[in-house]
């Protein structure tokens, strides 16, 4: 189901070839440098497991994780990205295809610290959450950034609303938007990205220099490596893998790094 009017795809939902590790995923995330606040928004759709994985989390400097991970959310149904679940509403809508996507969500989540305590099961304080978020494109698509996959990744801004409890946010900062399906091919352990004065820079695999065993284990913040300064975590986990998400925000840029084990 490739579009005509665009090489590298369609911003609709895919049809699943059959394969049972076959996957679409639409990552969304933001950072406000200026603020240390960052979030993003993960909906993974699993037609051979007959649910989709919802994740949102939110962190800044100072403040403890916000998170909704939600593994047993029905599939979509007549090409619509609504769902419901128990505790969860959420919808992502393509408002014009590859320059406009909005993404609102109504959940009850979590307030964690540590943020290893998601993987422990040592959750934190129930709380409402909230988002009312827009992207909107800058510039031309990118590859896919999942190995073995189809897909793109949209460099932008993101704007928007944000709720948590009795607390409104306004936010407005760089939004980068990873939409991809297929069969991922096994990846390297890390990724990283980052953005300098709104120019989007990044790096997927390659060599890095890091125990990250050692990192999955303790989730440290400050400088970890020349160059990569993590201010804050937003950990998940799926498909018996965790996933350590790092918002990273210094002199050289702001972004997202991710290792999965």
């Amino acid at each position: 189901m490739v579009s005509a009017a665009h090489p590298i795809g369609s911003e609709r939902l895919h049809e699943s070839t059959g394969h049972p590790d076959w996957i679409e995923v639409w990552d969304n995330w933001f950072v406000v440098p200026g603020e240390g606040i960052g979030g993003y928004v993960t909906l993974t759709i699993r037609p051979a497991d007959g649910v989709s994985w919802y994740w949102a989390s939110l962190i800044g400097l100072g403040r403890p994780l916000v998170t909704v991970l939600a593994d047993d959310v029905p599939l979509p149904s007549g090409g619509s990205m609504e769902l419901r679940g128990p505790g969860i509403w959420t919808e992502t809508t393509v408002l014009r295809p590859f320059e406009h996507l909005t993404t609102d969500l109504e959940a009850f989540g979590v307030a964690v610290d540590p943020p290893t305590d998601v993987w422990t099961g040592a959750y934190g304080d129930r709380i409402a959450v909230g988002l009312e978020l827009d992207w909107d494109t800058e510039g031309t698509p990118g590859p896919s950034p999942t190995p073995g996959t189809d897909g793109y990744r949209l460099v932008g801004r993101m704007h928007g609303e944000v709720l948590l409890g009795d607390e409104r946010w306004e936010l407005e900062g760089i939004g980068v938007r990873d939409h991809w399906w297929g069969v991922p091919r096994s990846a390297a352990n890390w990724r990283g990205w980052a953005a300098r004065d709104g120019e989007f820079v990044h790096s997927d695999g390659g060599p890095l220099d890091l125990d990250l065993d050692a990192i999955v284990q303790t989730l440290p913040t400050g400088t970890v490596h020349p160059g990569l300064t993590i201010a804050g975590w937003a950990p998940a986990g799926g498909g018996g893998r965790r996933h350590a998400r790092a918002l990273v925000i210094d002199d050289r840029g702001a972004g997202w790094f991710e290792i999965v084990r």
